[in-house]
């Protein structure tokens, strides 16, 4: 039910360009891509604090806080600001200052963490007296000072740096939350215990996959494309079963 096949791709003419250089129309799907991946996002890498997004998909990149309680700060403050976020939107960088007077610097701090955006700027009248300012990352709280003149390069260099921290995080967490089963006790124990996703090998009889589903709850999530190997079947033994990923929904 999920295969839309070509039914919808040729009344409406969508088409993609193929290694043999030609346009072919497209095979589609329909199964809540969207929303489950903005749900796989939140939940791989939020915290207490609220959402982390990762740069590339975060619609405000960076959030400028001005820090001023004179008026004669304030000027000097917000045009800095300004000038930097004109020139990181040369950069194609997603910016925000926010200059609302009716909230604390503290409360914008914690709003903007709620929503995740990767990096905060704050200028403050010591930061202008240093010609520096302070970039807040998201995802580890870490501080840093750089210079003003040198801002647009340490922005987007930070950015590129927390998408891969992102990365390589979600990665690990996964290698540790996966764990091969060789028998259907190990399996079985797995599940109950541990959980996280659980590698098995399975034959393409249904029927085993099914009691794999009856008797433990874990359904195949997903079967890995460069999986090459091959072995006997978690369930019943059958050589030649191709390795699968197994887990519990919820």
């Amino acid at each position: 039910s999920h295969h839309l096949g070509q039914n919808f791709s040729k009344p409406f003419e969508i088409k993609y360009l193929g290694k043999d250089e030609k346009e072919h129309f497209a095979w589609t799907t329909s199964w809540g891509i969207s929303w489950r991946l903005i749900g796989a996002m939140i939940m791989a890498h939020g915290d207490d604090k609220g959402l982390v997004l990762p740069p590339r998909v975060a619609p405000t990149q960076v959030v400028f806080v001005p820090i001023h309680y004179k008026e004669s700060d304030k000027t000097v403050i917000l045009q800095m600001a300004h000038h930097i976020a004109e020139s990181l939107g040369k950069h194609s960088i997603r910016t925000n200052v926010d200059d609302r007077e009716q909230y604390t610097p503290g409360w914008k701090y914690h709003e903007w963490e709620m929503k995740g955006v990767p990096l905060r700027v704050e200028i403050g009248p010591r930061d202008m007296q240093s010609e520096q300012i302070t970039l807040v990352r998201r995802d580890t709280g870490k501080k840093t000072a750089v210079p003003q003149a040198d801002s647009v390069t340490h922005i987007v260099s930070m950015l590129d740096e927390i998408q891969q921290s992102l990365l390589h995080k979600a990665k690990e967490t996964q290698a540790k939350l996966t764990t091969t089963a060789n028998n259907m006790k190990e399996f079985a124990h797995i599940i109950e215990t541990t959980g996280g996703f659980v590698k098995a090998f399975l034959s393409e009889d249904n029927d085993c996959e099914e009691r794999v589903k009856l008797e433990t709850g874990a359904t195949v999530r997903i079967v890995p494309f460069k999986e090459s190997a091959r072995g006997q079947c978690v369930y019943c033994g059958a050589p030649n079963s191709r390795q699968v990923v197994f887990a519990r929904s919820y």
